[in-house]
């Protein structure tokens, strides 16, 4: 089977690979102070510059994690014509691993779309330990036609 770099530009791959590790960075960061993080979106301007795209809710707001999810999903999307890249990420349960896992959403206006999850548990020390991700096919969401 195909992997999604096989068609994939070499400045799509770069903005989605650097994409992915400022989200698992800034995901660690949280889970390191928190034990875990709310959705978040982050995205690559048409210019090259890294920048967290925030909804406009205010911080205050009780919102669930799928309501803060949709609208990081809706703020991302109202940008889109700004940007050639963007994560969603997303701290979700595996159940079957039992563990915890950083989900990222991850596009590329040049067509790439990929999800990934990396699973991760926190010692009893409160270190975290990242398992490679895993990933799977995700359909377009920004630039989906």
């Amino acid at each position: 089977m195909p992997s999604w770099r096989d068609t994939a530009t070499e400045q799509a791959q770069a903005d989605l690979d650097g994409l992915t590790d400022a989200a698992v960075d800034f995901a660690l960061e949280n889970i390191g102070a928190n034990g875990a993080f709310v959705p978040f979106a982050l995205a690559v301007s048409v210019d090259g510059e890294h920048q967290v795209i925030a909804p406009n809710y205010p911080a205050s707001a009780d919102l669930t994690v799928v309501e803060q999810l949709a609208a990081h999903w809706r703020a991302v999307i109202a940008v889109r014509n700004g940007l050639r890249a963007i994560a969603v990420a997303l701290n979700v349960t595996l159940p079957d691993r039992r563990c915890d896992g950083i989900e990222i959403s991850v596009e590329h206006r040049d067509g790439a779309a990929i999800g990934l999850i990396f699973p991760y548990t926190i010692g009893a020390d409160g270190t975290v330990d990242l398992d490679p991700p895993s990933a799977h096919a995700m359909n377009a969401r920004v630039w989906g036609s």
